[in-house]
């Protein structure tokens, strides 16, 4: 039977699809970054092949009882989230833990089982072009990183441009935020009435002369 540990400490996004296949000694780590005006949300799937997954498990594991506590898989997050670094304007923005889902000893060890992690950073985007920078270093040694950038929920945030290093550790965005259509709506509906209030007062003195 399967049995899969969640820590679930927020709404939780919808599952996405697994990793591609990959080595044997290898350990995937594939981050997707959703861009909003108010936050980054990181999505990381960890995907260990057959001969690094007992080192993994044991990783996660800590008492060794072949089994996942939701206790185990938090701690094993935020030991991940230590590796992670985001920055957006070469400012440092700590990660908030939301998601922490492991598959069972048995899943990773036939090198089918995925690590599901989900973090977001407070960020607050004005308008303007932004840089934002994210690097993954959690196990760098076995580990094969891929990184992308989602595409925005709305119009007003564009991904002007995405580089990343030869290995895929880290991604550069330069993201362009516009007006909002809310904040442009108020601004506009003041500006209309005051218009309208001028011509109006305009025809009237034009009627009187």
């Amino acid at each position: 039977m399967r049995r899969i540990c969640v820590l679930a400490l927020g709404l939780l996004l919808p599952g996405s699809a697994p990793a591609e296949a990959h080595r044997l000694d290898e350990y995937l780590q594939a981050t997707r970054l959703g861009i909003s005006r108010d936050r980054v949300v990181v999505e990381l799937d960890l995907t260990p092949g057959v001969l690094v997954a007992a080192q993994v498990f044991a990783m996660i594991d800590r008492d060794g009882d072949a089994r996942v506590s939701p206790v185990e898989i938090e701690g094993y997050a935020r030991r991940v989230l230590r590796d992670l670094s985001l920055r957006v304007d070469d400012r440092p923005y700590a990660l908030t833990l939301t998601r922490a889902e492991s598959p069972s000893w048995d899943e990773i060890r036939e090198g089918e089982g995925t690590i599901h992690l989900e973090a977001f950073a407070d960020t607050a985007l004005a308008r303007g072009v932004h840089r934002i920078r994210y690097a993954n270093m959690h196990e760098s040694t076995s580990g094969v990183f891929l990184v992308n950038a989602l595409k925005p929920s709305t119009r007003a945030i564009a991904i002007r441009s995405q580089r990343r290093d030869v290995q895929q550790h880290g991604i550069d965005l330069d993201v362009d935020v516009a007006t909002s259509l809310g904040t442009a709506t108020w601004f506009v509906i003041p500006v209309a009435a005051l218009a309208a209030l001028l011509i109006r007062r305009r025809r009237t003195t034009v009627s009187r002369r």
